[in-house]
């Protein structure tokens, strides 16, 4: 059996107030993660990023994905399906658990996503979505305490979001 996880961490130049809310309403959601989003901090509450806000319904994000657990500022963890180009697998979901951390003057967040079937499909999303969290999003959440909200319009590209980790 393979034991395949996401993981890995960031620090964030934010009080840990600041980047709990960041992750925990809906304004805060879309500073970084997307332009849209519904997002409700409860177990149960709906935990949809709307990746493509004006895609049909179902192909928007993570429509149906739900909170798992909340223990502010602590503890925040949310299932995750697969984005609509992997139709085979797209209903299907992982688990992804937000720990955060004080640390000094910011927040130490630990990511860790979970839940991965042995199949092909699962292989390439495991792919996709180690980069698309470690490379793009979690350095989004960093972009947007150190040069303001994301404007999805031109949001900072790969080589921008990688100089924050130097």
């Amino acid at each position: 059996m393979d034991n395949k996880q996401i993981e890995g961490n960031i620090f964030v130049p934010a009080h840990i107030d600041d980047v709990w809310h960041a992750w925990t309403t809906e304004s805060g959601l879309r500073s970084f993660l997307a332009p849209e989003c519904l997002m409700v901090a409860e177990p149960n509450g709906p935990f949809e990023i709307y990746f493509r806000p004006d895609a049909p319904l179902g192909e928007r994000g993570s429509e149906g994905c739900r909170v798992m657990a909340v223990m502010p500022y602590d503890l925040l963890s949310f299932s995750w399906n697969f984005p609509p180009t992997f139709p085979h697998i797209r209903l299907q979901k992982t688990h992804v658990c937000l720990h955060f951390v004080p640390e000094g003057q910011g927040t130490r967040l630990h990511f860790l996503q979970t839940g991965w079937a042995n199949d092909p499909d699962w292989d390439q999303g495991f792919a996709y979505f180690r980069e698309e969290w470690l490379e793009i999003s979690l350095p989004r959440l960093q972009y947007r305490f150190t040069h303001g909200p994301i404007d999805w319009n031109n949001p900072p590209d790969k080589s921008q979001l990688k100089a924050l980790a130097q």
